[in-house]
């Protein structure tokens, strides 16, 4: 691919691959696919970078505006609902789609009724009626066939990282196919799998918290390592965990590609537990070989599978009383040992809860550790390990939707209560953004950097310098956004004149419209930067003075690390992103509205509630220094992880948003649809480097990254970093 000159660490983007829906499973225009909301609008002609207008390799992933008015026709069941609201007094006898019953109840202001429960997991109002019809858009979508989405959920597709597949939750079953072209990632009409995660006994007991009538839908699915497997893991609404090997899927694929004969059975899952509730978080350890499932009762099951002895073997039907070993830890370190439905605490003699320690570590049997946040916790989306000096695994870090992250000892039991690192944002509204996602990011993932700039995004000057007793040092470099090229700041309906497309809704952006309510408010605002950073320039041409040493604060972080092995926490609410410094005293960075675009006050899309920005799917590529932060709002922030390589700043690591995708041209190209975002997910591209993850990459390597939305539609892209200092490229 030719590249232009360009500076250090900046970002080339092409014109994505786009495949709708309607392409894919070759449905007639006269059927509308739900969601499909993306009738052609005429922008007025915008000023694009010129890099921007064409591939850089000189082709083209679509042709022009002929293709989206011939490909993207669709009813507008939204809208037209819309039309006809006022003449409608009686929700009971509203008969049709999602959209149409949203629009009605928002323009009536009975959103607390059907809507608060399924922002936040259903844990405040009982939907009642309204949820029931709302419910009843499931058996009345005219889609002849289509995947039905399970609505507001988490991230719902991955691509494996050592095998050729992709996969995708519709309701209760698993989509696996092979992406046809390494290029396009053409995904067949049909899949080549199709997995039925069957529900255990104990989730019929649980039911379901977004829809008490069809509770074994996938909340959130994610691919990981354990040990020498790569596993997928997906967490249901009524509670059931479940793992699959994908070495055993890519298997029964190839069988039926030979056209091999086979009895019609499908790969078994080989984890199969409930948590007792609506599960959410996963995340999974490769060395220590553990897995942890967050749930709606508030806390974190960390499942502990035996090393020797009997290890764990999933059986149909089995309680997991039967299976595991369970323990349980409150917020102030007090274990509770259960045994068979009795329980006596275990923490207060502490040669007990030393031998109890001693005898997980020994792995010899099979452990639930539940950690609980108490009466202080509420609903935890997302979670993820923290390691120790010697790469086992240390604490979960979880993150709840107040916007705190805990961080939980999983080994010790003599003691040791979870850390609360409250929220930025504080919790004194009720509209305060909320938490959604949580990474650990070790400093290897971080790429190194010549300058400010280079590590920020922006200078010394523009950024802002915040310090606290209560939240600690901050640089907020929320002015970087002016920098990103091709960036959308207004809303594409804003932007064509179609604002008369959007729904009403009184309680949607509260939060963006008291400005008391900013995580600074309270926080001492400096007029200039540190020396150590507005000066960098002195540092450069005499750093070997020892007096301009002087101006190079520089805690040491052996000595009040966060984090055992000095990994970095970042963590993202509804549009900021926040990256804690990995000691106690350094400076944090700090990005506000990282993927806002600017829309009336109090207005929402047809097809969605209110909230529907969030960055809740977070994906690490170590290889790339690159975090993909993904919104349920359809947009998507790539993030690069920086560290300075001198030693003269007031912070050691930071980041710099690299680009927002869709970018302006896909929007204006009518590629962007606006509906929700179904997942994203990224992996290496086919026999591009080294595959095996185990000797690491060998030569270029390049990742592809997948869009896939509401409507069916996948929007698809390349990216590639040469090298430790070279430019991340977008194909």
């Amino acid at each position: 691919m030719a590249e232009s000159a360009s500076s250090e660490g900046e970002l080339h983007v092409s014109r994505c691959h786009c495949e709708t829906g309607r392409q894919r499973h070759r449905v007639p225009r006269s059927i509308q696919i739900p969601f499909d909301t993306s009738d052609p609008i005429v922008i007025p002609n915008q000023d694009h970078d010129s890099q921007d207008e064409t591939n850089s390799d000189g082709g083209s992933s679509h042709d022009g505006t002929d293709w989206d008015i011939a490909e993207q026709e669709a009813m507008q069941a939204a809208d037209g609902a819309m039309l006809e609201v006022e003449a409608v007094d009686d929700v009971d006898l509203l008969q049709g789609t999602l959209e149409e019953a949203y629009a009605i109840i928002v323009l009536h202001g009975l959103n607390d009724v059907a809507g608060l429960d399924l922002e936040d997991f259903g844990e405040e109002e009982d939907p009642g009626a309204i949820q029931a019809i709302l419910a009843e858009q499931d058996d009345s979508s005219d889609s002849e066939g289509l995947p039905r989405i399970a609505k507001w959920r988490l991230n719902l597709t991955a691509l494996s990282q050592v095998y050729n597949i992709y996969m995708v939750a519709y309701e209760n079953r698993i989509h696996i196919s092979r992406p046809r072209s390494c290029i396009t990632n053409a995904l067949p009409a049909e899949p080549d799998l199709i997995l039925h995660p069957p529900a255990s006994a104990m989730s019929f007991h649980i039911g379901g918290y977004l829809d008490e009538n069809f509770p074994h839908q996938v909340n959130h699915l994610i691919v990981g390592e354990l040990g020498q497997e790569e596993v997928l893991l997906l967490a249901f609404d009524d509670g059931d965990a479940i793992g699959y090997y994908t070495r055993h899927i890519e298997n029964e694929i190839i069988r039926r590609e030979r056209g091999e004969q086979t009895d019609g059975s499908v790969p078994e899952p080989f984890f199969h537990e409930n948590v007792g509730n609506s599960a959410w978080g996963l995340a999974v350890h490769k060395q220590s070989r553990i897995i942890a499932v967050s749930s709606n009762l508030h806390n974190v099951s960390v499942f502990v599978f035996a090393l020797t002895g009997a290890s764990y073997k999933h059986a149909k039907g089995a309680d997991s009383v039967e299976l595991f070993r369970n323990i349980v830890k409150d917020e102030n370190g007090k274990i509770f040992d259960l045994r068979k439905g009795s329980a006596h605490a275990a923490g207060a003699d502490k040669k007990k809860c030393k031998v109890l320690e001693d005898l997980i570590r020994h792995r010899d049997a099979n452990w639930r550790i539940v950690l609980e946040t108490g009466r202080m916790g509420t609903n935890i989306p997302n979670v993820a390990f923290s390691d120790d000096q010697y790469g086992e695994a240390d604490k979960v870090v979880a993150i709840d939707i107040h916007g705190v992250v805990w961080l939980m000892d999983i080994w010790h039991f003599c003691g040791h209560p979870h850390i609360k690192i409250e929220s930025l944002h504080g919790f004194r509204y009720y509209r305060n953004p909320r938490g959604w996602g949580v990474l650990v990011l070790p400093e290897s993932s971080f790429l190194p950097t010549k300058d400010y700039k280079d590590s920020l995004g922006l200078s010394p000057k523009e950024a802002r310098y915040v310090t606290g007793d209560d939240i600690g040092r901050w640089i907020d470099i929320s002015k970087g956004i002016k920098y990103l090229k091709n960036n959308s700041t207004v809303h594409p309906w804003m932007r064509s004149g179609n604002r008369n497309r959007f729904a009403i809704n009184l309680h949607e952006n509260g939060f963006r419209h008291h400005p008391e309510q900013n995580w600074s408010t309270h926080a001492h605002v400096a007029r200039e930067p540190p020396a150590s950073d507005i000066d960098e320039d002195r540092f450069f041409s005499a750093r070997e003075i020892p007096s301009l040493r002087t101006y190079n604060w520089k805690p040491d972080p052996l000595k009040k690390r966060v984090l055992a092995d000095g990994s970095s926490i970042m963590r993202t609410y509804e549009l900021d992103i926040e990256l804690r410094s990995f000691d106690e005293d350094g400076y944090g960075i700090m990005f506000e509205k990282a993927i806002d675009q600017f829309r009336p006050p109090h207005t929402v899309l047809p097809s969605m509630r209110r909230s529907h920005e969030r960055l809740a799917n977070l994906l690490h590529v170590p290889e790339l220094s690159l975090v993909v932060a993904g919104s349920m709002c359809g947009r998507v922030a790539l993030v690069t992880l920086t560290r300075p390589r001198e030693d003269i700043y007031s912070f050691s690591r930071g980041f710099k948003i690299e680009a927002i995708l869709p970018t302006k041209y896909d929007e204006d190209s009518n590629v962007r649809p606006i509906c929700p975002l179904l997942g994203v997910a990224v992996a290496p591209v086919p026999f591009s480097g080294n595959t095996d993850l185990a000797d690491g990459p060998i030569g270029r390597r390049r990742y592809r990254l997948m869009l896939h939305y509401y409507d069916l539609r996948i929007l698809s892209y390349e990216l590639s970093r040469n090298s430790e200092n070279d430019n991340l490229t977008i194909f």
